[in-house]
């Protein structure tokens, strides 16, 4: 039971690692608020195929009975995300990536609350003293964001984050059922939304070749991020699993500062002062997790 909860928590670290690059690939590419729906339209066929090509080497002809035994819930949650991978890219071209990265931090209380009322999942005293240090961290990061266009892309990503405890609940929820087949229905569901806009407003398809290669390699990304975060979800409460990837966060904000990584979007003090406190409570929830042993789904 130990090594099932410390192999959650890798799993959903590294989700969270193969995230915080995918945040470099909308920094790199060209006047993205004007390419936006071409763009989240190769992305989603980009998450899609990764997704799929990993179901369908795992289960192989299992697929199709797997895809039938799935539920309104995890249907539900396939929406939910399809809308939060178009939302999230979105919130990105009104603010700061900072900002918008930060914002999820909010999803782990979000999440505790819905898990012990859905799910009925009760969490150790240390998981909730890190969600309260994880808020700090957000309150300590958001000082002095004033202008309309950040508090715009703050509040898309705030949805974002909202959404993602839901599909994170959907997750936990009647674990017999394949949940894997869900990201990939999500993917299907922002690719569609995509193509829907692109063919109502009659806009062009066509990217700039930098921008095509980007939205593949950010789909690849977040589909390999997504794999890894369901199999955890086998192994952790559902607060846990969006504490644990909250090291995209961290991880995401020092990547766009990186110079030799071609952003350079220096952060604010206070942004690093709030990624040093949410980084320090998910190394303590990475010492926890050496003793701890697997919380049982409802």
């Amino acid at each position: 039971m130990k090594s099932n909860y410390f192999l959650g928590f890798v799993l959903v670290c590294v989700a969270g690692l193969l995230w915080s690059f995918g945040f470099l690939t909308l920094r790199h590419s060209v006047d993205l608020e004007n390419h936006l729906m071409p763009f989240l339209l190769y992305r989603g066929v980009s998450v899609f195929a990764v997704i799929s090509f990993f179901v369908w080497y795992r289960d192989g002809n299992e697929v199709l009975s797997n895809f039938r035994r799935l539920d309104r819930y995890s249907l539900s949650g396939s929406l939910i995300l399809g809308a939060c991978m178009v939302s999230f890219v979105y919130s990105v071209t009104k603010t700061t990536m900072a900002i918008s990265i930060i914002m999820l931090a909010i999803a782990p209380l979000l999440t505790a609350i819905l898990g012990f009322v859905l799910l009925g999942e009760r969490l150790s005293n240390t998981t909730f003293l890190n969600m309260f240090v994880v808020v700090a961290g957000v309150a300590v990061m958001l000082n002095n964001v004033s202008d309309s266009g950040s508090l715009l892309g703050a509040a898309v990503a705030a949805f974002v984050a909202c959404g993602f405890a839901l599909f994170t609940i959907t997750l936990r929820r009647n674990p017999e059922i394949p949940k894997l087949i869900t990201p990939a229905i999500a993917s299907l569901f922002s690719t569609f939304y995509a193509l829907a806009y692109i063919v109502v407003t009659d806009i062009s398809f066509s990217l700039p070749t930098v921008n095509i290669v980007m939205a593949i390699v950010n789909g690849a990304l977040v589909g390999a991020g997504l794999i890894l975060y369901t199999l955890g979800s086998k192994y952790l409460p559902a607060a846990e699993l969006i504490l644990l990837s909250l090291l995209q966060v961290v991880a995401g904000i020092f990547w766009v500062w990186l110079p030799i990584l071609g952003v350079n979007e220096m952060p604010a003090a206070n942004t690093i002062i709030g990624g040093v406190i949410i980084l320090t409570a998910i190394i303590f929830q990475g010492l926890k997790s050496r003793n701890a042993q697997t919380f049982p789904m409802a």
